[in-house]
């Protein structure tokens, strides 16, 4: 289900999420659906998670998700990772879940749909588009 690539990273840099935490959360969601997970360094900003939906186009004949896993200073990572796992996966299931319930027809599968996580020492700022209310 979960494709990922994942570089060395420099000394004082960690990832944030886990493939295994990723795994589990789409797993325990019921989402089965193609996953593309890279690890990256961003250039700019502090995003921790991103998610971008793809619909087929000439090239794939299906949707699919891509999914880029941020960094943070080594020291950050333990807190950075309890507000990713309590906040910012729960979250993007739920952006994602509410794109899966969408009708193929559906206006609201056209445009930009992409999911951000950002941590910054206040904690996790969230943002998406489109934004979508789901309950749980």
């Amino acid at each position: 289900m979960i494709t990922s690539s994942k570089d060395k990273l420099p000394k004082g840099l960690s990832y944030v999420l886990k493939t295994s935490q990723l795994e589990r959360a789409l797993l325990d969601a019921g989402i089965d659906c193609e996953v593309s997970l890279n690890y990256w360094i961003p250039q700019s900003g502090s995003s921790i998670l991103q998610g971008m939906y793809w619909l087929p186009n000439e090239n794939v004949s299906h949707a699919r998700v891509y999914v880029r896993a941020g960094v943070v200073p080594s020291a950050s990572r333990a807190a950075a990772s309890e507000a990713l796992v309590s906040s910012g996966l729960p979250r993007f299931i739920d952006w994602l879940q509410a794109i899966l319930a969408l009708p193929e027809n559906s206006s609201g599968l056209h445009g930009t749909l992409y999911f951000n996580a950002e941590y910054t020492g206040g904690g996790l700022i969230v943002t998406n588009k489109p934004v979508y209310k789901v309950r749980r």
